[in-house]
């Protein structure tokens, strides 16, 4: 069966048993552009209006490459994998090193057949599936790119780096219009993109597309738009999308990279912060009604207070008042009484008798 690469791209019609290609793109060869089939002129002048934004993509993207550090830190491995083949004479090594080498010269549809050939001889080592996928993505071959990158995120340990990376790579080949109708993964909701971005950028704080990757699911559709069924976002997530586009601009591979992820940040920005204004707005009428309500509470308890202390006081007083009349009336008594005890007695004598 044919490799998806190398089907018409207009009709997806392989080529015939006796033929290895349809023919190539005359305009893909001129620019030197990644190689695109038809199987005949009827499919290509159907298909050119899209094939010309192709052209300006894969343009725009082969300038982007050659100006990045991915350049560099692919040619610093393929000329390590080369070191360490020459000194070992491991043939392993020593392929992977002329795969890569073949994908920074451009010649993206001879790394492509080399990474299969290696995936035929060696099928589980992750790294190749991983470096298969980024060549079939420069090649404008995104469907294949993302499945390659999911096999590798399979492949790789959990909770390792290299896993990480795919998952990256692999978000931000299927966030693409061209991935519309490819397969998803199970995680592809937005509970699932949520706590993988999380781990992804736990595991690889420093690598662009995971930090991109993060800021685009944070975002969610509230600034983009999205492939999956995002959930409105609150200005706090939005604006920490803004952090993460901006901690991913600072490590851009390249200053196209840089200003794309800037943009972003700005545009995460300009959504949020009118958000956070109106609910730090909401938030301070709330606390001032609050407090309107708690001094009224404190007056209406002071008042409460004022009034027992007042009711308490007049009890107070005329229990007072009662015991000082009821003292002045023992008072009184008792010198009534101490009166009556002064005064002299008189004699009782018997009628008709006296002595003698």
């Amino acid at each position: 069966m044919a490799a998806p690469s190398l089907l018409c791209v207009n009709c997806a019609r392989p080529p015939p048993p006796h033929r290895r290609t349809w023919d190539r793109c005359v305009r893909c060869a001129e620019l030197n552009l990644p190689s695109t089939y038809y199987c005949g002129l009827e499919c290509m002048e159907a298909h050119w209006p899209k094939h010309r934004e192709y052209h300006t993509k894969q343009k725009k993207l082969t300038e982007e490459i050659r100006e990045s550090a991915v350049l560099e830190s692919s040619r610093s491995l393929a000329e390590s994998q080369a070191r360490e083949a020459e000194r070992t004479g491991d043939v392993y090594s020593k392929r992977c090193a002329d795969a890569l080498t073949l994908a920074i010269e451009g010649d993206y549809h001879a790394a492509i057949k080399a990474f299969r050939k290696l995936i035929k001889e060696w099928p589980d080592q992750p790294a190749l599936y991983h470096n298969l996928a980024v060549a079939l993505e420069y090649a404008g071959h995104c469907t294949e790119a993302a499945a390659m990158f999911l096999k590798a995120m399979e492949l790789f340990e959990d909770g390792t780096k290299d896993r990480a990376e795919s998952a990256a790579s692999a978000f931000d080949v299927l966030k693409t219009p061209d991935c519309d109708e490819a397969p998803k993964p199970e995680w592809w909701n937005d509970e699932g993109l949520k706590s993988l971005s999380a781990r992804v950028v736990a595991i690889a704080p420093n690598y662009p597309n995971a930090l991109s990757m993060r800021g685009l699911i944070l975002a969610g559709g509230a600034v983009f738009a999205q492939s999956w069924n995002a959930r409105p976002r609150t200005a706090a997530e939005i604006k920490e999308a803004a952090t993460w586009f901006r901690r991913a601009a600072k490590v851009g591979y390249s200053q196209a990279a840089t200003q794309r992820n800037e943009e972003r940040a700005s545009r995460c920005d300009a959504v949020a912060d009118p958000l956070l204004a109106e609910e730090e707005a909401e938030a301070a009428k709330a606390r001032a009604a609050a407090e309107t309500e708690a001094a009224k509470a404190r007056v209406a308890a002071e008042a409460e207070v004022a009034e027992a202390l007042k009711v308490a006081e007049a009890k107070a007083t005329a229990a007072a008042e009662e015991l000082l009349a009821e003292e002045e009336k023992e008072t009184q008594q008792a010198a009534m009484a101490s009166s009556k005890a002064g005064e002299p007695k008189q004699g009782k004598g018997k009628k008709g008798k006296g002595k003698r």
